[in-house]
């Protein structure tokens, strides 16, 4: 069935793979999903130009629903369907249909602390929601001690004046941070400068869950899938260039 979705978000993922999810015409929020590997980060391009990003309508062949609580947004879809419509200005509208007062909230179980922010796989009713941050306290950016990768993390108190530190995997979030280094910034000041930025802004998160993995099993880790600011931090940038 061919569905147009309004993106929301675009999750970086291991070995060059990503997810999507967005909006249907009815408010549903989809996660258009290939079968293993998955959906590679080249997909979001056609002739090097992004035709799948944040804000973006795009239509999809979908398929069949795949709900693995609490992943139950994911809907395989025909791979080399997706279509670029047109670009969005309202998705604060969209955004603000899928918006919860809490990140407890959105997956209706008890959020588990240590190691990271975690839900108990294989429960609860969805895997991403919106929230609005009662504080932002600070923006992470720059290389893990273990492995010397980049690492991405905010850390805000929700509206009910919980605390969290999450990693961001929002794609889009990556490619600015690091576009901003490729131009001679360090990370400590893109940082610095992106805390101000989110600190002066109307921000949205959208707030979701990792998959279970082998370290940690029965396990879904939250993470912020997808960062959201009016004004547009971006400045108006399509967020893959």
């Amino acid at each position: 069935m061919k569905t147009q979705l309004v993106i929301t978000d675009l999750t970086r993922m291991q070995r060059g793979m990503v997810y999507i999810a967005g909006f249907d015409p009815n408010g549903r929020c989809i996660r258009p999903i290939l079968s293993p590997p998955g959906i590679p980060e080249k997909a979001l391009f056609d002739q090097g130009k992004p035709v799948i990003f944040p804000s973006a309508r795009v239509e999809f062949f979908l398929l069949r629903n795949r709900p693995q609580p609490p992943h139950t947004e994911d809907v395989y879809f025909v791979e080399g369907s997706p279509r670029f419509i047109e670009r969005v200005d309202g998705i604060e509208d969209v955004l603000k249909k899928d918006l919860y007062e809490s990140v407890q909230e959105i997956f209706t179980q008890n959020i588990l602390r240590d190691p990271g922010y975690s839900v108990l796989d294989c429960a609860g009713p969805r895997s991403i929601g919106t929230i609005q941050p009662g504080k932002i306290n600070n923006v992470v950016y720059g290389h893990e001690a273990v492995n010397d990768a980049l690492d991405y993390r905010l850390s805000f108190d929700d509206s009910k004046g919980e605390p969290y530190r999450l990693k961001i995997t929002d794609l889009t979030w990556h490619y600015y941070c690091d576009n901003l280094k490729a131009q001679g910034e360090t990370p400590a000041s893109i940082a610095e400068k992106l805390t101000g930025e989110l600190q002066s802004r109307n921000i949205y998160l959208r707030i979701g869950l990792s998959r279970g993995w082998k370290k940690y099993p029965g396990r879904c880790f939250l993470q912020v899938n997808g960062i959201h600011t009016f004004p547009d931090y971006l400045e108006g940038k399509y967020s893959l260039t």
